[in-house]
């Protein structure tokens, strides 16, 4: 096994990592608002089906507080509210797609949890 303690990745790192993107959703919000563009709510709970609204307000308002999607209020009738990834959300694109690259590969070799 390699020695990774000469890395500048530490657990502390991962950690954070995990109580931003951490959630069953998070991360396919950040992907499809990335790879597919802003989106209202309606619009976006279709992408993401079958996530509930509650489910999907809450990490919405997760992903917004921690500063990767931004949420955008136009003052219309009827109001009108798009949501769309940061530039430093749009840069975890590519690891996101690593993740699924190794997921497709090795993924078969873990028992499913039934989530």
């Amino acid at each position: 096994m390699t020695n990774h303690t000469s890395t500048a990745v530490t657990v502390e790192s991962l950690a954070t990592f995990h109580r931003m993107v951490g959630g069953r959703w998070k991360i396919g919000i950040l992907y499809n608002l990335g790879c597919d563009g802003k989106a209202r709510f309606n619009e976006l709970a279709t992408r993401m089906h079958p996530v509930t609204p509650t489910t999907l307000t809450r990490q919405l308002r997760e992903l917004e507080r921690d500063g990767l999607i931004t949420r955008t209020q136009y003052n219309e009738i009827p109001p009108r509210v798009e949501y769309d990834i940061t530039d430093t959300a749009h840069t975890l694109l590519p690891v996101l797609e690593t993740i699924a690259m190794w997921t497709s590969e090795h993924g078969n070799n873990f028992v499913a949890s039934g989530d």
